[in-house]
């Protein structure tokens, strides 16, 4: 009893002491929670979220609530690419909703690979351990409620932090249960974020294997037959371009112009193509990172995004 007193006491110090700091419960966004969020999608599912993580801090599921009276599912994965997960949607017979599906210009144009974080997750989900949907659940309760069980406080990290001379920071996009991420951009620490979003969008461009046209061609045909089974089932896909600004923008339209990639995808799919430069609504938004819109920013995204988009399967029929 005084061990466990004693271990209480001492959890409940570092806890508070970590609040005082800001700090606030942040889930990780991991593969079981994914295949949490996975096994939602059902015959009643009306609307999922596909993309990486400009969707997943871009698309406000609290709009969609509000204003349509539907909870999307979010399937995004930050960093990795649409594909695995759309065609994993069109191969699943219960499935027959919307299918929101962001793509930024990179995924367009160069070589993705089968050990992707996406790959391997939609993979695993079907070999997953029976009781995988409760540990899952058990997990989100923890972290949901406790900002010690926050990633970037463990003693590896907080140990590299102190090693470099540096402290440990609130995520600035935590994480919700609903895998959402609420961004919100503190001015002072916008430049260092700016640079490093830059830093690595280099990064990853020369990093990156262009794709051939024929391997275009076929990437195209493959996204028309994923939309095809879905539409065939009652469902719809849209593809969206969401928001990049400043020298990540530039750098996008310099490394996959529009012209090469993403009109031939808007036309040559059978589905809806959505570009923010093409609507006043959408173009307007300017990213603190160049890249992520933060939560407010979200909001009036969504709201503006919501008029574009085709009805849901029970409005139409």
């Amino acid at each position: 009893m005084l061990a466990l007193l004693i271990a209480v006491a001492a959890l409940g110090s570092w806890e508070g002491f970590w609040r005082a700091q800001g700090f606030r419960p942040s889930i990780e966004d991991d593969m079981r929670l994914w295949h949490l969020a996975r096994s939602r999608v059902s015959k009643e599912t009306q609307i999922v979220f596909v993309g990486s993580s400009r969707i997943q801090l871009g698309l406000h599921p609290d709009i969609f609530a509000r204003e349509w009276g539907v909870t999307p599912v979010n399937l995004s994965i930050d960093g990795n690419p649409p594909y695995p997960v759309l065609t994993d949607l069109a191969q699943d017979p219960e499935f027959s909703g919307l299918v929101i599906c962001s793509i930024l210009p990179r995924w367009l144009g160069e070589k993705t690979t089968e050990d992707n974080r996406a790959s391997k997750w939609v993979r695993k989900y079907y070999t997953r351990p029976p009781l995988s949907g409760l540990d899952a659940r058990l997990s989100l309760l923890v972290q949901g409620g406790f900002v010690f069980r926050y990633p970037g406080l463990g003693p590896e990290k907080l140990a590299k932090q102190v090693q470099k001379g540096d402290r440990p920071r609130p995520a600035y996009a935590p994480m919700r249960p609903d895998r959402f991420r609420e961004a919100r951009f503190k001015p002072e620490d916008i430049p260092r974020m700016r640079a490093s979003r830059i830093k690595l969008e280099q990064a990853a461009m020369e990093d990156a294997e262009q794709i051939s046209s024929q391997e275009f061609q076929e990437r195209l045909a493959s996204l028309n037959a994923d939309v095809r089974k879905i539409r065939q089932r009652g469902g719809d896909v849209v593809f969206i371009r969401m928001p990049s600004s400043g020298e990540i923008r530039d750098l996008e339209a310099a490394a996959r112009p529009r012209e090469k990639y993403w009109d031939v995808l808007a036309n040559s799919v059978s589905a809806t193509a959505i570009h923010f430069e093409d609507f006043d609504g959408l173009r307007h938004f300017q990213c603190a990172d160049g890249s992520h819109l933060d939560v407010d920013q979200a909001r009036e995204f969504t709201l503006q995004l919501l008029k574009l988009l085709p009805p849901l399967k029970e409005n139409r029929e």
